[in-house]
């Protein structure tokens, strides 16, 4: 397992499957403010992904000019009091033009590459579905765009019961593959 220390980067030693498995320290969200953007710069990216999360000084800077901040939810995704991850939750007017009226979607989902490979990043959209079913239980769809180069990520998302739609939207780096999670009203 990788980790890093002494530069004040995430490190992560512990393995983890899914948020409501057993264990001293449980994932969990924490919502964060566009003032916490250093703590969020900390989760360092490998090159090739940062250009599908985006940067975070450009993920911050579009939340400070939001026309919607109250529809724009910023998450950390926090283990034994150190943040892995982070992503955004968008709904009513601040979702994106691909999106139908009444869903959730999710973006800028990044788990540090010191946590990868070690069940962070299946357990964070485990939280983001999560928190819509707990926070907006009249809301049917989680829906999200992926770059249709970023396998690992749609792979990912494939496995914590997103499907495609089939649907493509033509993004500023490529196409991105639109994809859906329905389940939001069971416990499935």
């Amino acid at each position: 397992m990788r980790s890093r220390s002494g530069s004040g980067k995430a490190s992560c030693r512990q393995p983890l499957a899914f948020p409501d498995a057993v264990r001293p320290d449980p994932i969990k969200l924490r919502p964060v403010t566009v003032l916490e953007r250093a703590a969020i710069k900390k989760l360092m990216l490998d090159p090739g992904q940062e250009q599908f999360a985006g940067s975070v000084d450009a993920v911050f800077a579009g939340l400070e000019a939001s026309r919607y901040p109250d529809q724009e939810h910023a998450f950390a995704i926090i283990i034994s009091k150190k943040t892995v991850g982070f992503f955004i939750l968008r709904e009513k007017q601040a979702l994106p033009e691909w999106a139908p009226r009444g869903a959730v979607t999710l973006h800028s989902f990044r788990i540090s590459s010191a946590c990868q490979g070690k069940g962070f990043g299946r357990a964070g959209v485990v939280l983001a579905i999560s928190w819509v079913r707990r926070n907006r239980p009249e809301v049917k769809e989680l829906m999200l765009a992926v770059n249709a180069r970023n396998l690992p990520a749609k792979s990912l998302y494939l496995k914590a019961g997103f499907v495609d739609t089939g649907s493509i939207f033509r993004g500023a780096i490529g196409d991105q593959h639109i994809l859906t999670f329905h389940r939001l009203q069971s416990d499935g």
